[in-house]
């Protein structure tokens, strides 16, 4: 899967990597979540600081960490754009019923009842 970096704005105005935001990122993943997550990983490798793990636990505001997080994650809109948005919760942060997935996943999960 491909992702493309929106250029309406400038990456130096918001990114603070020690690499270069390269047009497109290519991801092995074939499922749209698995996908995504695979981006941030890249865009965290990167940035060259901060790990998926990282952005996991979070930071304290105005902290260089904090600052890293923004970056990463205001890089990994500009590359889902305009997919966005990505959640299935609503502006009350309660789940959205009627989820139309465009992709259908391919993994399935093991049934632990057959050996």
């Amino acid at each position: 899967m491909k992702f493309t970096l929106h250029r309406d704005a400038n990456s130096d105005a918001y990114w603070n990597g020690a690499k270069p935001l390269p047009a497109d990122i290519h991801v092995s993943s074939y499922d749209t979540f698995m996908a995504e997550w695979e981006l941030l990983s890249i865009l965290c490798s990167l940035h060259g600081h901060l790990t998926a793990f990282d952005v996991l636990t979070g930071a304290d505001k105005g902290t260089e960490k904090d600052q890293d997080m923004d970056a990463v994650m205001n890089a990994l809109q500009m590359y889902l754009y305009p997919r966005m948005p990505l959640s299935r919760y609503g502006p009350n942060d309660k789940r959205v019923k009627n989820v139309v997935v465009g992709v259908t996943s391919r993994v399935v999960p093991i049934d632990p009842s057959t050996d």
